[in-house]
């Protein structure tokens, strides 16, 4: 669905101009139907892409594919929704004013706006709160605007700028199904965010940018079963039994009635499972320590 092909950018910054490269060499694809997560640092060169991508500023070379199209032509680009990092809204506007003003600058029909507010409204829940002038609103309704406003020409691919910004906990988790949901109805959805939990949630690959180079992209499967070589064994016990930490096997952490054992190597695993035992505890699993999407993360900044 997207493909962009060793695109690179640079602008000049400073009162004395000096060149900054922005992007160097990017290339990477996104599949019909998936979900994919474009993380990086501040500055990585992820809201650049996503700019180049739209058409807002220019490459300074590579190419940009929208399905089999180049992303250039403004027919190809009306199969893109856009939410942006920091969207701005017209405070005097109302909900429906602002999608009905959307929706006539995408080319819609008044039968079409008309037929899709009321649905949208609903599916990103600001039903009831449609009359209210924007300026009311708080920074995850407008958010949530914002996504209606992208969904409302029906895009086959959705380009989201930090779409959780300024979402509470409830907001996040709604807008996570909202995406999963999406995904399921065939839609593309590509993202940044700062936020990895969700991320590692909803994705189904991620690509990480530094210093607007591609330096790592993996699927979710690959990223949920790698591990470094280190084990963890987590166990209980019952009763009064003293677990002392200076005999456990390396690193231990104690709780309530139980605790995980962190081991280097698999070695050690059947002397841990020994002293647990003599300890008068009980193993509940012993299993690999699976990296998360936060440690392939930093690892690869720190690289």
């Amino acid at each position: 669905m997207l493909r962009i092909e060793n695109v690179t950018k640079t602008f000049a910054t400073g009162l004395l101009p000096r060149r900054v490269k922005a992007l160097d060499g990017l290339s990477l694809h996104v599949r019909s139907g998936e979900v994919y997560a474009f993380l990086g640092p501040n500055g990585a060169g992820k809201t650049t892409t996503i700019k180049i991508i739209l058409g807002i500023i220019r490459a300074d070379s590579g190419r940009v594919w929208i399905g089999d199209e180049e992303a250039n032509r403004p027919e190809v680009r009306r199969k893109i929704g856009y939410l942006p990092d920091q969207p701005y809204f017209y405070e005097d506007l109302t909900a429906v004013e602002y999608l009905w003003l959307s929706g006539r600058l995408n080319g819609l029909s008044r039968g079409e706006i008309a037929g899709r507010i009321p649905r949208l409204l609903e599916r990103v829940g600001l039903r009831g709160k449609e009359k209210q002038r924007l300026r009311t609103y708080s920074r995850g309704m407008l958010q949530r605007l914002g996504m209606a406003q992208a969904l409302l020409h029906d895009p086959d691919l959705l380009i989201l700028d930090e779409p959780m910004t300024g979402l509470d906990p409830i907001g996040r988790k709604e807008f996570r199904e909202l995406i999963l949901d999406l995904k399921r109805e065939g839609k593309t959805i590509f993202f940044s965010s700062h936020i990895l939990a969700d991320a590692e949630m909803i994705s189904d690959r991620i690509g990480i940018l530094n210093r607007g180079r591609l330096v790592r992209e993996t699927d979710l499967l690959t990223l949920q079963n790698e591990h470094n070589g280190e084990m963890e064994i987590v166990f209980q016990y019952f009763g009064n039994h003293e677990f002392s930490v200076q005999k456990a096997p390396l690193k231990i952490d104690l709780f309530d009635q139980g605790g995980v054992i962190h081991l280097n190597d698999r070695k050690s695993v059947f002397d841990a499972i020994r002293w647990v035992e003599e300890s008068g505890g009980s193993v509940v699993s012993v299993q690999p320590k699976r990296k998360s999407l936060e440690d392939i993360f930093m690892e690869e900044l720190q690289r």
